[in-house]
């Protein structure tokens, strides 16, 4: 779905960054929410109505590449550009090791917090809830970064409160993100017009922050439902 604000592919990202780089393809800034590579098997058998266990998809029982993919996508930014990338706690460090290797030149800022105000329980008799997820936050060596800091508040926290997706906005992602997080975390990182890239797009919750903020977007999603539901997203979003 190629537009003047918005392209689409239904590819498999580790592919289709070849033709990009090929085609000499540059973009402000990526942010994205890949496989956390943590869905398991479990009962929860000491839980009053236990779940089947945290498992969001094939996708994501440990056989996705966590890492190799980000320093061929860093090639894509512009001097100033910036990356962010939704993660487990578990891989924080892979990440940040990563990132800061000389392939993908990118030096780490910070780790941002999604804190959930309406968390999935589990068995809260033995461990706490799990309210929280984490992003990393980096930039292009050298790079004069966004950052938008709002006037009314006199300092910026990197925990970002908002509810797990319900009601009308869930479409159906397992691990689909909030729009008001995606919204503020474009508000603060990217500026008007920037081109905004989501290898692995999913429903497009970062696509529609993006347009809904007059963004450009450009999103990867190999999943052919997915790429579905979120292609008729962008299109009401551009409405």
């Amino acid at each position: 779905m190629p537009s003047k604000n918005c392209t689409l592919f239904l590819a498999d990202s580790y592919k289709q960054i070849d033709a990009l780089i090929a085609k000499g393809v540059k973009v402000d800034h990526i942010i994205t929410d890949p496989p956390y590579n943590i869905s398991k098997e479990h009962n929860f058998a000491t839980m009053q109505h236990p779940r089947k266990g945290v498992d969001f998809g094939n996708w994501d029982h440990g056989e996705f590449d966590l890492c190799s993919w980000i320093p061929k996508y860093a090639q894509l930014l512009n001097k100033n550009g910036s990356i962010i990338i939704f993660c487990s706690y578990r891989y924080i460090s892979y990440l940040i090791n990563t990132c800061e290797s000389p392939e993908a030149g990118l030096e780490v800022k910070d780790i941002l917090v999604w804190q959930k105000s309406n968390p999935m329980p589990r068995n809260i008799n033995r461990r706490y809830v799990q309210d929280m997820e984490f992003a990393l936050w980096a930039v292009k060596k050298g790079a004069k970064w966004t950052f938008n800091k709002p006037d009314n508040v006199p300092y910026l926290r990197s925990i970002f409160q908002s509810a797990i997706v319900s009601g009308k906005e869930k479409l159906g992602h397992p691990t689909q993100k909030s729009l008001k997080l995606m919204q503020d975390l474009v508000q603060i990182h990217t500026n008007p017009g920037d081109l905004i890239l989501d290898p692995f797009m999913g429903s497009g919750s970062t696509g529609e922050a993006a347009l809904r903020l007059g963004r450009r977007f450009m999103g990867i999603e190999q999943d052919e439902a997915f790429f579905k539901v979120a292609e008729q997203r962008l299109k009401e979003a551009k409405k």
